[in-house]
């Protein structure tokens, strides 16, 4: 029991971490150190049943995944990034898309031996800008970025627009 209430209290904290140091923080002091364990936190996530949707005109397309961490340490995400899209942000299907749901995706903790799903209905990027050359039944690459400075590349395949039933999704 007391394991797992460290657990939620470091990836509060972790989350929290985020907003708490000010950009003069990093422009007048050197980099915090990295702990060993947060250096090669791409090899304890694993990121699965991705797809890109394509939308109808005017509106963004919509990604979701999952991602599992399979070590006993949390780890942050700290970034998504795809040369497919202009910009990615973060948004949920049923909720008033706030700052903090567009930049989930820049500070999401993940706790240690779990799986945080991101799927139609729920939390998931909006990607804005989307390349014109991207179609359905093909591949494009997403990076996800974890504190330390890791990252882990996955092919994502892009289903046809009218697999997915949102279409609010408004630029901000």
């Amino acid at each position: 029991m007391k394991r797992s209430h460290f657990a939620v209290l470091f990836c509060a904290a972790l989350s929290c971490s985020a907003y708490a140091a000010p950009q003069a923080w990093a422009d007048n002091q050197p980099p915090l150190p990295v702990l060993p364990e947060q250096a090669d936190a791409q090899k304890d996530i694993t990121i699965f049943d991705t797809s890109l949707h394509l939308a109808s005109e005017g509106e963004p397309a919509t990604v979701y995944f999952a991602l599992s961490n399979s070590s006993e340490t949390a780890h942050l995400l700290t970034g998504v990034t795809s040369p497919v899209c202009q910009k990615l942000v973060g948004h949920h299907a049923d909720q008033e898309s706030t700052g903090g749901t567009r930049v989930l995706f820049t500070h999401l903790a993940l706790p240690g031996n779990s799986t945080l799903v991101f799927p139609p209905g729920g939390y998931h990027l909006l990607c804005f800008g989307l390349s014109n050359n991207v179609h359905a039944n093909q591949n494009v690459p997403f990076t996800f970025t974890f504190m330390g400075g890791s990252s882990k590349t996955v092919s994502i395949p892009v289903q046809d627009a009218g697999t997915d039933a949102e279409s609010d999704h408004k630029p901000d």
